[in-house]
């Protein structure tokens, strides 16, 4: 197992081909531990081959994958034991109650934490003795986490956690999430279609398209770099290409056109205040996580 101070995963390289199919292309990643990675793209971007190679279910075409301090190819059940893995679609035995199950996912690991396992079923409201056939969607995640919080692994990989939950417990489980990673320097790399859920969890955004990483920045800074800007339009045609060359088109939500950057510094906004003057009093605005990833120029990246 890696030292306290190592990272808690390692990615160099990796590249998984299909035949002709390139799957993943030379994916390069460090998890520290206490991080929130998320990992975004659409399907058949390369999130769910990634997660496979990570559990040694595929073996990569070239390039390695550390998982806490194990190369990828050589996990086993004693390196698994820290490793939590929970998925949209995860199989349970239909036919075991929810206590049942817990009880038989303690019997796997040496330091199962009862306590925090009771805790869990409480705080997610699930019914012990209602057989896992006759649960929600939503209730079934719920226990795959119960089944895995436990263990306390170092390393925990979510494959659209969020799916199928409701409004509140999306926010208890972000809440969750996040306390975690602070207080017990539990490192999760997650992959979701549910953005909304990203931006108060995780620390850093990766985004993957057609098997390539085209984004690895800290959340925060990557949100501050994108701003829509409110100007009249017709002022752009008389900005220098410097400055012109930082600013993009993209639509509203009711069609109009409106403009942003994808490099808002506040060295920027003075120069464009500077050259457009205060007549046109231009104002700079966040855009969502959402927007951004549907934004023009993410999108030819």
């Amino acid at each position: 197992m890696a030292p306290a101070h190592a990272p808690s995963l390692e990615i160099r390289g990796l590249t998984k081909r299909f035949r002709r199919v390139v799957a993943l292309d030379s994916l390069d990643l460090t998890l520290s531990p206490g991080e929130v990675f998320a990992l975004l793209g659409s399907n058949g971007s390369g999130k769910s081959t990634t997660f496979r190679l990570l559990l040694n279910i595929y073996h990569p075409s070239s390039g390695e994958a550390i998982v806490l301090g194990t190369s990828s190819r050589k996990l086993d059940g004693r390196a698994l034991e820290k490793v939590g893995y929970i998925s949209e679609g995860q199989k349970l035995p239909a036919w075991m109650t929810v206590s049942r199950f817990l009880d038989y996912c303690a019997g796997f690991y040496s330091g199962w934490d009862a306590e925090l396992c009771r805790s869990l079923v409480e705080r997610f409201e699930l019914p012990p003795l209602q057989k896992i056939k006759h649960l929600s969607r939503g209730q079934r995640m719920k226990v795959c986490l119960a089944g895995t919080l436990p263990a306390h692994p170092a390393l925990l990989m979510l494959d659209e956690p969020f799916s199928g939950l409701d409004v509140e417990t999306r926010a208890s489980l972000s809440s969750l999430l996040r306390n975690l990673a602070l207080d017990t320097g539990l490192a999760i790399l997650i992959t979701t279609h549910d953005v909304e859920e990203i931006e108060p969890v995780a620390t850093r955004l990766g985004v993957l398209r057609l098997g390539k990483l085209i984004v690895d920045e800290p959340l925060q800074s990557f949100l501050a770099r994108h701003q829509f800007i409110h100007v009249d339009a017709g002022c752009f045609s008389t900005l220098p290409p410097d400055l012109s060359g930082s600013l993009m088109k993209t639509l509203s939500p009711n069609g109009c056109e409106r403009f942003y950057t994808d490099s808002y510094t506040s060295d920027l906004e003075i120069r464009l205040r500077h050259h457009l003057g205060e007549d046109s009093s231009p104002t700079f605005t966040p855009m969502s996580l959402r927007e951004i990833l549907s934004a023009p120029s993410l999108r030819r990246s």
